[in-house]
C-alpha cells in the first residue's frame, strides 16, 4: 500500500484539492470513505442518512501522517490514537452529536485573480451535560494539521 493517497481529493466543486478527507464508521461495522478507490466522492448526506448509527468519524490527512478521530459513543477526540484532547472535560455526556464542516477562505484581487485559498476544517461534537446544557468541543484544523481546541 502506498504511503500517500494519489487521488485528486478535490471534493464537490472545490477549487483546491483537499488536504484531509473523512471516513465514517457505523455501529454495524460498515464504513463510508469520502473517496472510493476510483476517486468517486461520497456525499456527506450518506452519513446524515445514518447519523443515529454513526459511532466514529475520522479526518485523515492526505499523506497519512496524522488523523483526528471523534468517538460518538463515549464523547472524546483523539489525535493519532492519543485520547488527550479533551481530558479536562471528563463528565457524563448524553446525546452526543457530530460537528464537521470546512471553511474556505479565498482572496481575490481587483482583477479577479485568486490570491490565496485556505481551507480550515472544524471537527468535534456537541452533547448535553448532566444538567441538560448543550456543550461543544470543536477543533479548528488548518491544512498543515495545526489545531486549536474550542470547548
Amino acid at each position: 500500500m502506498s504511503n500517500t493517497i494519489d487521488l485528486n481529493l478535490g471534493g464537490n466543486n472545490s477549487m483546491k484539492p483537499l488536504v484531509f478527507y473523512w471516513i465514517a464508521e457505523f455501529k454495524d461495522g460498515t464504513k463510508i470513505n469520502q473517496f472510493d478507490n476510483n476517486g468517486v466522492e461520497h456525499r456527506f448526506q450518506e452519513i446524515k442518512d445514518k447519523i443515529d448509527n454513526l459511532c466514529k468519524f475520522v479526518l485523515l490527512k492526505r499523506d497519512l501522517s496524522s488523523y483526528f478521530s471523534v468517538n460518538l459513543i463515549d464523547g472524546f477526540i483523539t489525535l493519532n490514537n492519543y485520547k488527550t484532547l479533551d481530558s479536562n472535560l471528563i463528565e457524563k455526556k448524553n446525546n452526543i452529536r457530530l460537528i464537521f464542516f470546512r471553511r474556505h477562505t479565498v482572496g481575490i484581487s481587483e482583477k479577479g485573480k485568486e490570491l490565496f485559498h485556505n481551507i480550515e476544517y472544524h471537527l468535534g461534537f456537541q452533547y448535553n451535560d448532566k444538567l441538560g446544557n448543550n456543550r461543544q468541543i470543536i477543533l479548528q484544523i488548518d491544512e498543515k494539521g495545526n489545531w486549536i481546541l474550542e470547548a
